[in-house]
């Protein structure tokens, strides 16, 4: 477990060169050409804080389950009315947890075998909060989508969440 708290804390204080890197990826990719009318500064700092806060947001806490839903419910709420496509969206998270996982790797600091399979449990661990946060995303950028212009129904996130519980929560 150790080292994987310190691949935590090697993404945490490298939050803002990997920000800047992913920046440079977003608006720059014909994936997610929509993200080149959001200024750097805004996506920068849409991404910085997850990137600083990662230990928070990947750690399996109780209660972090529906943090993390709302937190990127309310991402997918932006991102409709910022005008981004879906797919955009959902590819930004894909780009972004790779870049996490590329610069792991990169670093150097899997080195045994041992290493390699506390490595392989953080990038599982990465997966699962990328799964949600793609999900919930789109949770709520369908359902601004359907609603558009009058706001997002926070029945409609409580709904999803109590239905969906068992897949996030973590026991």
């Amino acid at each position: 477990m150790l080292l994987i708290n310190r691949f935590i804390r090697l993404i945490e204080d490298h939050a803002e060169s990997l920000s800047l890197k992913w920046v440079q990826e977003i608006r720059t990719n014909p994936l997610t050409g929509g993200y080149a009318k959001i200024s750097r500064e805004e996506l920068h700092d849409l991404v910085f804080g997850r990137f600083r806060t990662l230990g928070q947001w990947v750690g399996k806490k109780e209660g972090r389950d529906k943090d993390i839903a709302q937190a990127f419910y309310e991402i997918g709420v932006q991102q409709a009315d910022a005008g981004i496509k879906a797919s955009e969206m959902v590819y930004s998270f894909m780009l972004e947890r790779d870049l996490l996982w590329e610069y792991i790797l990169d670093e150097g600091i899997v080195t045994e075998g041992i290493d390699l399979n506390r490595a392989i449990e953080f990038s599982i661990q990465l997966n699962y909060f990328y799964e949600k946060a793609v999900y919930f995303s789109l949770v709520g950028y369908e359902e601004r989508m359907a609603t558009k212009p009058e706001g997002s129904d926070e029945a409609a996130f409580h709904k999803t969440f109590e239905g969906f519980k068992h897949w996030i929560v973590v026991k």
